[in-house]
């Protein structure tokens, strides 16, 4: 993202509310860009300056964990400074960073793993103790975030930071049936994830697209299957091993009685109607189900989870239950008497006994059971832990029905939204205090219709901070510019780690643009973002084989240029000034010129032609904003036609089903000020 001018410090009043922004603490006396913002901060005269690389001592720190996490602090301090390795063990008298660990950690890191750790920095040396050595990792990613740099040198605001998560589980659920995603991929993520505090990898490993994992037990699962791309149990026991650690649990799912089609072109006989079954390439919710009528069903299970447990040593264990749409249940004879036999009058009911069933297997094999939302029953035990991905009331619901819960509705990463909606989404708003002591916490989920290997990191980066922080930090931090000044600092923090989020737009433009002419329509880019899955499915078919290489599929997510334009528009209209005015035409001015120059550039290449109306649509709403701003600052009252084609040129505008103009709607409220039917006239005087 941009560097942005735009901030406001948090600020506030007592240590025991939401952590206060320190003054003087950061470079040029601004507030530091933590995220996700901590607990308590509390800031101190001066700053701890980095004239060397930091010398680390470790005290009661016997966990390997520990001693990896701070390896890989003082090599990311390293190549961000370029000062010479220090030799380990150094002196506690003479270290520049002491970490002091109260113990050591579990075999298995669990949900209720103290994650808490107390920062203190001072101009001579730098403390951290944790009771866990999580809580160690957790407060070396904060360390990593405070080095900024000033006139002299590298430094560190001298600050006290005691901070601990308000929620316990804080996940990234990434979808690698519908498009495989390699082992590189994954880690990475996992890097991400660590920097921002995110302790829960979510892996979908089976839809109606994809079997992903290697079954010694049943090997037509990931033969068949998985079509050639999945996970040997060598990949997955590292990929475990690396997320343990960065503190982050690792949680897989296998989608049952649903999204079972790859499961089922496997094994059909699993299925409750006669196959044979295929792979699916389309997107959707489809037919295909296990049959919870026949023991032989529950034994494959049993096999297959225990196989399962012991290469996931997580406590927990996610089963989807999601878009059971029942048809087969219907057609078959055998399920409906089945039903009949045992009194149930309905497929929800029968759902039910499937969970039941499924809960008990996990339990044999030590696991607790996770589900999306539809396997809440009145049948099924409240020791089950529900994800809510459906309509909002549909949260609260469960929670006051006794269930432990996971919200993931708002935090769908594949619908485009900006990081500040995402970060208007608290699983606790509205609760009472004893349905909110049921909530676990959330998750950020990465769908994968519309996404590969080389696109996947920019949907979720940085974003996903956003829905860190709130599952994170206290309730009361809540300031969206704030969010954006940190997030971007967070953002360029994700790319000294090597994440691709940034790299990859420029990087396939070039792919897609005639030789040597980017730089048009990576300007018009900047006014532009992809619709999210909803409009994407309605505007055509796609399919696991259309490429994913058109603009679409590569713009970032969100437009940071647009939403400065907002704030200045949404700045000038009560308040105008001759700066702001200023500033609002020269954009729109360059914006036009932009999209008009961007034209012949598109019609050149066979991929970027279809965005040929959406520059013209945008060079037209640019205009037609300047002549919103004529008519506010003439105070002139616009001709009865000139609203008529005013809102007929913002229709185009919005009219492109797969791409928005990310400026669209603050030359809407332009039109809308210099036209009397939505406000008074000269707005800008």
């Amino acid at each position: 993202m941009k560097a942005r001018s735009l901030f406001l410090a948090l600020c506030f009043m007592a240590a025991t509310l939401p952590a206060s922004a320190p003054e003087g603490g950061g470079p040029g006396g601004g507030a530091p860009s933590l995220m996700p913002w901590p607990q308590s901060l509390e800031s101190k005269p001066g700053v701890h300056r980095l004239t060397q690389n930091l010398t680390l001592s470790l005290e009661a720190c016997r966990d390997g964990r520990v001693t990896a996490a701070a390896g890989r602090l003082l090599e990311r301090v390293r190549l961000r400074t370029g000062f010479p390795p220090q030799p380990p063990g150094a002196d506690p008298r003479q270290a520049s960073l002491i970490l002091r660990c109260g113990g050591d950690g579990e075999p298995v890191q669990t949900p209720n793993t103290d994650e808490s750790y107390i920062l203190d920095i001072s101009p001579g040396a730098i403390l951290l103790e944790a009771p866990s050595p999580v809580g160690i990792l957790r407060g070396l990613e904060s360390i990593a975030q405070l080095i900024a740099l000033d006139s002299t040198s590298y430094l560190l605001p001298c600050l006290r930071i005691e901070d601990r998560p308000r929620f316990r589980w804080r996940g990234l659920h990434i979808d690698v049936a519908r498009h495989w995603e390699p082992v590189d991929v994954i880690l990475r993520n996992l890097d991400a994830m660590a920097a921002v505090k995110m302790n829960v990898f979510h892996w979908h490993l089976s839809d109606d697209q994809g079997f992903r994992v290697e079954s010694r037990r049943f090997p037509r699962l990931h033969e068949i299957g998985g079509e050639g791309k999945y996970y040997t149990q060598e990949q997955v026991r590292a990929v475990v091993a690396y997320a343990r650690d960065r503190g982050i649990r690792v949680l897989p799912e296998f989608e049952m009685p649903g999204h079972t089609t790859a499961w089922l072109a496997a094994y059909p006989e699993l299925a409750a109607a006669p196959g044979p079954y295929h792979v699916e390439s389309a997107w959707g919710v489809f037919d295909p189900s296990m049959d919870p009528s026949r023991e032989e069903v529950y034994a494959h299970l049993d096999a297959f989870i225990g196989e399962m447990a012991s290469l996931f040593p997580d406590g927990y264990f996610h089963v989807g239950g999601d878009e059971v749409n029942g048809k087969q249940w219907n057609s078959s004879a055998r399920i409906r008497e089945f039903k009949a036999g045992n009194g149930m009058k309905n497929n929800r009911q029968l759902q039910a006994y499937f969970t039941r069933r499924l809960e008990a297997i996990l339990d044999r094999h030590g696991k607790k059971m996770v589900g999306w939302d539809e396997i809440v029953h009145p049948s099924v035990p409240p020791t089950v832990t529900v994800q809510t991905w459906r309509l909002p009331p549909r949260f609260a619901e469960t929670l006051k029905l006794g269930y432990p819960g996971i919200l993931s509705r708002g935090y769908y990463l594949d619908h485009m939204h900006p990081a500040s909606w995402h970060y208007g989404i608290d699983p606790g708003a509205g609760l009472t205090t004893e349905d909110a002591g049921r909530i676990l916490g959330g998750e950020a989920c990465m769908w994968a219709e519309f996404v590969d290997e080389e696109i996947i990191e920019s949907r979720i980066w940085p974003r996903a901070a956003a829905i860190a922080e709130r599952l994170w930090s206290p309730a009361g931090v809540t300031d969206v510019e704030d969010m954006y000044r940190r997030l971007d600092s967070v953002d360029a923090e994700l790319e000294r780690l090597g994440v691709r989020h940034r790299s990859s737009f420029p990087r396939l433009l070039r792919n897609i643009l005639p030789g040597g002419e980017s730089l048009p329509v990576a300007a018009l880019a900047e006014i532009l973002s992809p619709r999210g899955l909803a409009e994407r499915q309605r505007a055509r078919r796609y399919t696991r084989e259309t490429p994913l290489r058109r603009l679409v599929d590569i713009l970032p997510p969100e437009s940071a240029v647009g939403r400065d334009f907002d704030l200045l528009v949404d700045r000038a209209l009560p308040v105008p000034s001759p700066a702001d005015r200023a500033a609002i035409r020269e954009s729109l001015e360059h914006w036009r010129r932009g999209a008009l120059k961007a034209v012949p550039v598109l019609e050149r290449s066979f991929v970027l032609a279809e965005i040929v109306p959406v520059a013209e649509s945008a060079a037209a709403a640019c205009a037609l904003g300047l002549e919103a701003l004529d008519r506010l600052e003439a105070a002139q009252a616009p001709p009865t036609a000139w609203a008529g084609e005013a809102e007929r040129v913002l229709e185009r505008a919005r009219k492109s089903p797969e791409i928005a103009i990310a400026i669209e709607p603050a030359i809407t409220k332009l039109v809308h000020a210099a036209d009397s039917r939505h406000a008074p006239r000269g707005t800008i005087p």
